[in-house]
């Protein structure tokens, strides 16, 4: 064949490969969610009783509501009480998981800080930059977002890239332009066209919480529902905190108990995207969390740098365009900083066009 032939052949193969893909990707819509420091430990099943009995002030562990609500023979059966949907629907029948290191499987961190706005900005941009971000201070992001990235590269009007947290600080951490996204974070009020939705907003500040920059997932959860419903977002992020506060407390049944009311929330938020034909067999989402905590009784209501465990986390993906499925074995090692370009890929965009140094696509 004449060599000019060849590279013409070769370049058609390509271009015709390429559009092949296009045309097969089903994803035409992202949702990241995260769970504020919950352990790889309740994830997966480890109801950890030496936590739980050191609550215990008098009595028997067994007597205690978390005991009996939670705890059962294997890991599977217990994280399968406490999170019935993520690990019976969205594991089981459409997605898959990794982060069990007893199965060969680690997701890590790659910032050296271990807490919350160096995970999220890594989460959000594709790197750790833990010179310059190494506080929880409300301060302005100076990296891009993949957010923001994608409302530009996609063209999307204002309201159809949106970001809703129940950390105030997100407001800081989500967008480096101020105002380039939607984004409602903490006690904040949430203006919507519905008179109810405008209720729950105000009832928000009339809850009793134990938090100043913190307010109670249930709002975070009921605007977001609200956005998407009115909105029809192509890109949202959900960002819920209170797994991560309770335990700060020291609350460790009330951990479980957020474990399990978020697994409700993913629920309802998961039947509504079946019923819309925008959404359904049309999303992938990813959900993780920002950083891990401690081990046992001593130290898991913490984490940081000098944390041992608070460098591993979990990440979750439930994707038309994968057929995985479950907990993934023997998978090597898995960073928050593929995240992303993660969300990316699965709508066919490079996200190293705007981060060449980024980490790349889990798959």
């Amino acid at each position: 064949m004449n060599p000019t032939h060849s590279v013409i052949a070769l370049l058609l193969g390509l271009i015709l490969g390429s559009s092949l893909r296009a045309a097969e990707r089903n994803t035409q819509n992202v949702i990241l969610i995260t769970l504020d420091g919950a352990r790889t430990q309740e994830i997966f099943g480890r109801l950890d009783l030496e936590i739980l009995e050191s609550r215990v002030k008098r009595g028997n562990v067994e007597e205690r509501p978390a005991y009996r609500k939670y705890w059962a023979a294997t890991p599977q059966q217990r994280r399968e009480k406490l999170m019935p949907f993520f690990w019976g629907t969205w594991m089981r029948k459409h997605g898959y998981i990794y982060g069990n290191r007893s199965l060969g499987s680690t997701v890590a961190i790659t910032n050296q800080h271990r807490f919350s706005y160096p995970g999220y900005s890594e989460i959000l941009t594709g790197q750790a930059h833990d010179d310059v971000i190494n506080s929880n201070d409300a301060k302005r992001n100076p990296y891009p977002s993949v957010l923001e990235f994608l409302k530009k590269k996609l063209g999307l009007p204002t309201a159809q890239v949106a970001a809703f947290s129940s950390w105030e600080t997100m407001n800081w951490i989500a967008e480096h332009e101020e105002g380039a996204i939607p984004i409602n974070a903490g006690f904040e009020a949430y203006q919507h066209p519905d008179a109810a939705i405008r209720e729950i907003s105000q009832l928000q500040f009339e809850t009793l919480t134990p938090w100043g920059s913190v307010r109670h997932d249930i709002y975070t959860f009921r605007f977001a529902m609200a956005h998407l419903k009115e909105y029809k977002p192509r890109v949202l992020y959900l960002s819920l905190g209170e797994t991560d506060d309770w335990a700060h407390d020291g609350e460790y049944d009330l951990v479980l108990e957020a474990l399990h009311q978020t697994d409700e929330r993913l629920r309802r938020l998961w039947e509504f995207l079946e019923t819309q034909s925008q959404y359904r067999g049309k999303t992938s989402i990813v959900i993780s969390t920002d950083h891990g905590r401690g081990n046992g009784p001593a130290d898991w209501k913490g984490h940081g740098k000098d944390v041992e465990g608070a460098q591993y986390i979990w990440l979750g993906i439930i994707s038309p365009d994968s057929t995985k499925r479950g907990e993934q074995s023997n998978a090597g090692t898995v960073y928050q900083n593929q995240i992303a370009a993660t969300l990316c890929g699965f709508l066919g965009i490079d996200y190293s066009e705007h981060n060449p140094y980024a980490g790349k696509p889990v798959e």
